[in-house]
């Protein structure tokens, strides 16, 4: 049995929008055309099916009982003498009383919904108001490090989010405030293991598992919205692409500025081994897992991803699918090119390190030392990425048919887009404060993303699928060889200018 699953990929450009998608087993529609009415499996199935039998009885019902006022009315001037006929009357008017008993039965039941008796669990003080009311106003560190983002993003996300159609309803009963439940979405996003159970977060909030569960589905909706997503998950200014070229160039030479955007992929793990084709989602670190392909800039935001792979996916698969290698000629102007790792395909705009033998030769090594330098922002955007929401370390979601497969992409997605969302807003924060120092790399939320044995270059050495062939392969080769090249002369006319001042010392 064979199995590829919904793949979608997502970047928008300024002022411009995309998508690019590829379905086998499902059909995932691409998430920049979806609307409320298009993510039904987000929001939880209705009840309105149920109730049609009820209102056919309760037709039945009023039939029948039209029916008896009529007989007896007409029984009045009938000759009452005929016991046979006063029996079955009797007995009719049993029936009809019986019948209103199971119609009151069933709709008891079908207002509650138990079927067996409700053994409640005594409810605790919830923690989620001390946040919201005490830690928000008088500790911004404990608030950060209990929903993922500082008072103020946070106060900006509600504000963004609360205008949305799926906090509305027709209901009498209004629902839980948005703040509450932009909150309680947070910190599901930002822990993983025991101590993010739909239980524990139910305990901490103070609201059942059903409603956290609502809450989630709810908030992930309206994050999923296309004009959140073009506002969280973009290509670059021109002024942000020139300080991307600008730090390349500081990190290694002139000649490799053009590379201001770099490409990884990640595995985010699952809880447990899905039911649904399972072994596809088997990776090479012997965990089940979903494939995320991560296009970021140095300064560690997300303008590119591609989702929905399995972990069993190679990561120059998963590669194919974002916008940027789909619409490189549009995207990269001449010259331009993407750094990425030794998985990956080379090629005239993407440029990897040399992989054995090649990369024993002494000038290789030096070459694929630099790349190294300048590409290990990827791997810290990732780590910024899963250490702000750490339940992309160990994601609670049980994978059972092809909607839970997309609704566990869904969570992915909506985790980047907030992320993107607090990036954006924190750096906002830092320009108005006048403070134009790269403290983002100082973010503890990098160190505790990072995982202690990042080996993908290691564990993908030797396991890069080649797609090109020919001369175009020869071109990319010789793009790599002129680039070592460059690098090397630098290094060369550095360590003379060093001598230079050595001796003028």
């Amino acid at each position: 049995m064979s199995f590829s699953s919904a793949v979608s990929s997502i970047s928008i450009s300024s002022g411009s929008s995309s998508t690019s998608g590829d379905t086998a087993s499902s059909d995932a529609p691409s998430l920049l055309d979806l609307d409320l009415e298009t993510l039904p499996d987000l929001l939880p199935y209705r009840f309105e099916d149920s109730f049609e039998l009820l209102q056919d009885l309760d037709d039945t019902l009023e039939d029948d009982n039209w029916s008896e006022g009529s007989s007896g009315d007409d029984g009045d001037d009938e000759d009452s003498s005929d016991e046979d006929e006063d029996n079955l009357h009797w007995e009719g008017s049993r029936a009809r009383g019986v019948g209103q008993h199971v119609h009151r039965a069933l709709r008891s039941l079908y207002a509650y919904r138990y079927q067996a008796a409700r053994n409640t669990l005594p409810r605790g003080p919830a923690f989620l108001p001390h946040i919201l009311h005490s830690h928000k106003a008088t500790r911004p560190d404990h608030f950060r490090q209990q929903l993922r983002i500082n008072p103020v993003t946070f106060d900006r996300l509600v504000a963004r989010l609360q205008p949305d159609p799926v906090f509305s309803n027709d209901s009498d009963n209004s629902q839980i405030s948005v703040e509450e439940q932009v909150a309680i979405t947070l910190y599901r996003f930002g822990h993983y293991g025991n101590g993010a159970s739909l239980q524990e977060v139910a305990n901490w909030a103070g609201f059942g598992k059903g409603t956290i569960d609502l809450i989630t589905r709810r908030v992930m909706t309206a994050i999923l919205r296309p004009d959140f997503l073009q506002e969280t998950i973009h290509y670059p200014s021109e002024e942000e692409k020139e300080k991307a070229k600008k730090w390349v160039e500081q990190h290694s030479c002139k000649a490799w500025r053009d590379g201001w955007c770099m490409v990884d992929g990640t595995l985010v793990p699952l809880d447990e081994r899905p039911f649904w084709y399972g072994e596809s989602y088997f990776d090479r670190k012997c965990n089940y897992s979903l494939n995320v392909q991560i296009v970021s800039l140095p300064n560690l935001r997300i303008v590119d991803v591609a989702y929905g792979y399995t972990g069993s996916t190679h990561d120059a698969t998963a590669w194919k699918q974002t916008h940027i290698a789909q619409n490189h000629e549009t995207v990269l102007s001449e010259g331009e090119f993407v750094w990425a790792d030794s998985a990956y395909p080379i090629d005239v705009w993407i440029i990897a390190p040399y992989k054995l033998p090649e990369r024993e030769l002494p000038d290789n090594e030096v070459y694929n030392n630099h790349v190294s330098m300048v590409r290990i922002r990827s791997e810290h955007a990732i780590g910024f990425l899963k250490g702000r929401f750490q339940s992309l370390k160990g994601l609670r979601v049980r994978i059972k048919d092809a909607r839970s497969h997309r609704f566990a992409t869904y969570w992915v997605l909506g985790c980047i887009a907030v992320h993107g969302f607090a990036m954006q807003d924190e750096e906002d924060e830092r320009t108005a404060a006048g403070d134009d120092s790269d403290t983002v790399a100082a973010d503890p939320f990098i160190q505790e993303g990072l995982s202690s044995s990042s080996d993908d270059d290691l564990d993908n050495a030797g396991r890069g699928i080649r797609m090109n062939f020919g001369t175009r392969l020869q071109a990319a080769k010789a793009r790599r060889e002129e680039l070592k090249a460059a690098l090397l002369r630098a290094k060369e006319r550095q360590a003379e200018r060093c001598v230079r001042r050595r001796m003028a010392n």
